[in-house]
């Protein structure tokens, strides 16, 4: 309050105006910070950013489930170019590879690969990966193995005739 007494008018004035200017130029990017605090505590999203998006496995696993274990190793090798570091592309190329291909020598070039471009971890997975898949332990898409053209022939179950047209659908 004595500092107040001294000043004349026109110094009071500069000294409110200096004092204004002041908050308002902190003021934003205080806020800023104080939001992104706010938000980083109130949300479960990660702040992860991607350079490029991760790759759509489903599409292989897709071709895979059919059957068309070549097309979904193609794939597959696609997104390992365009993803070197991803690690379930590497497990689902192990899969392929050591699982319905049978191709030693494919699996053996893609765990080469891996080993050049993957951390300690990542090699370590991949090695388990594969040695799961040889040790029948993990048997990725058995299901392409035994399947036949035809599943089981059901016999033809008749409809009583009092429940004939009961199941038709309403015209």
């Amino acid at each position: 309050m004595l500092l107040v007494i001294k000043l004349s008018p026109e110094k009071f004035f500069i000294l409110m105006a200096a004092a204004a200017l002041l908050a308002v130029f902190l003021a934003i990017p205080v806020a800023a910070w104080l939001s992104q605090k706010v938000a980083d505590v109130l949300s479960f999203f990660s702040t992860e950013r991607f350079r490029k998006p991760p790759p759509l496995l489903s599409r292989g696993d897709a071709l895979a489930m059919q059957g068309k274990v070549g097309d979904a190793f193609h794939v597959f090798r696609q997104f390992l170019k365009e993803h070197p570091q991803d690690l379930e592309v590497y497990c689902r190329l192990i899969d392929l590879a050591y699982g319905p291909m049978q191709d030693e020598g494919l699996g053996k070039a893609i765990l080469a690969f891996g080993k050049k471009r993957l951390n300690q971890r990542g090699k370590r997975v991949i090695t388990e990966r594969r040695n799961a898949v040889l040790s029948g332990e993990v048997y990725p898409l058995k299901h392409l193995r035994w399947r036949k053209e035809r599943e089981v022939d059901h016999p033809q179950v008749e409809i009583p005739e009092a429940l004939r047209g009961q199941f038709a659908p309403k015209k």
